[in-house]
């Protein structure tokens, strides 16, 4: 209703959850989106992780005033908490309009083009900087209760995500062998039986990494 008023805006799609919303993204290819943070299917920043078109500006209007600070990491234009008055929301689109009218938004599409080499790496953010890293390079990866842990050879990163979400992103090479706990196999050097069915993998830089029976399927996968 509040978009039917400004004559600089023709909506292109209304979508009922996150399925229908990277679908719909990904064949308008819209210049604004609006997104829910909490959506059936998908959740809004998942949504974004799974598109491959990337809208030049985005704004999120939620009830959840927890997630602004992610929103503004996934460079969302604005991010309007629920309830908002029309006042807020006409400013907002100002400023909208007024960033796609001088294509201040546009570098984000135009550096996922000139990346798209990097495609078949694994991005992570870490300590504030993006980085594309090789596959081979990651030994494992450990989940905390707010964070993951991705292990290097010599060093490890810290990244704000799940470790399902991440497992998601990960070619087969990789295997979860306990809750909080993914390898490389391409890493594991040696494996040694452990009680109550478990396994105490030693990896390619010395460090040994425990299994659980429950993961006793990804073991035998390997073997």
């Amino acid at each position: 209703m509040l978009l039917s008023r400004d004559e600089d805006i023709a909506v292109l799609s209304v979508c009922r959850n996150g399925r229908e919303a990277v679908q719909s993204i990904n064949l308008h290819k819209p210049d604004l989106v609006f997104l829910d943070i909490q959506m059936p299917a998908y959740n809004g920043f998942e949504v974004l992780d799974k598109l491959t078109y990337t809208p030049p500006a985005i704004v999120f209007i939620t009830a959840y005033d927890e997630y602004a600070l992610t929103a503004f990491e996934v460079h969302a234009l604005d991010y309007l908490q629920k309830p908002f008055s029309d006042e807020r929301f006409y400013d907002m689109l100002s400023h909208v309009k007024q960033q796609l009218s001088t294509g201040a938004t546009a570098s984000f599409s135009a550096l996922d083009e000139q990346l798209e080499p990097l495609q078949n790496k694994l991005k992570i953010k870490s300590s504030g900087k993006i980085h594309w890293l090789d596959y081979d390079e990651v030994l494992q990866i450990e989940g905390f209760d707010y964070y993951i842990k991705v292990h290097l050879k010599d060093r490890f990163l810290l990244v704000r995500e799940s470790l399902k979400r991440l497992l998601e992103r990960l070619p087969a090479g990789f295997r979860q062998v306990h809750k909080s706990n993914i390898i490389n196999i391409n890493h594991v050097r040696s494996l040694e039986p452990r009680n109550r069915g478990g396994f105490e993998l030693t990896l390619s830089n010395g460090q040994t990494v425990a299994s659980s029976r429950h993961y006793r399927s990804q073991i035998a996968e390997m073997l």
